[in-house]
């Protein structure tokens, strides 16, 4: 795959690419389909609080709970 087929299938996703230089194209997009995954009740059941809070907080997502379960649902209702 090369540097426009990224950037194009970036683009094509709603992610914003700022780099030029192909491994930094490369860990941009990475970066950015890992902020826009999905996240199913089930996996993040499998981490812990902290890692949950760790990744709503890397995507501006607001955590008002503090049980695991009530943090879950606050998660997913901002995931969508």
């Amino acid at each position: 795959m090369d540097l426009a087929d990224i950037t194009a299938l970036a683009t094509s996703r709603g992610y914003t690419i700022t780099q030029t230089d192909k491994a930094d194209v490369i860990t941009e997009f990475l970066a950015e389909q890992e902020l826009n995954y999905q996240f199913t009740e089930t996996e993040l059941n499998a981490l812990t609080i902290s890692e949950i809070e760790d990744i709503a907080a890397a995507r501006g997502y607001t955590i008002t709970q503090t049980l695991k379960a009530d943090i879950i649902a606050e998660f997913l209702s901002q995931q969508v």
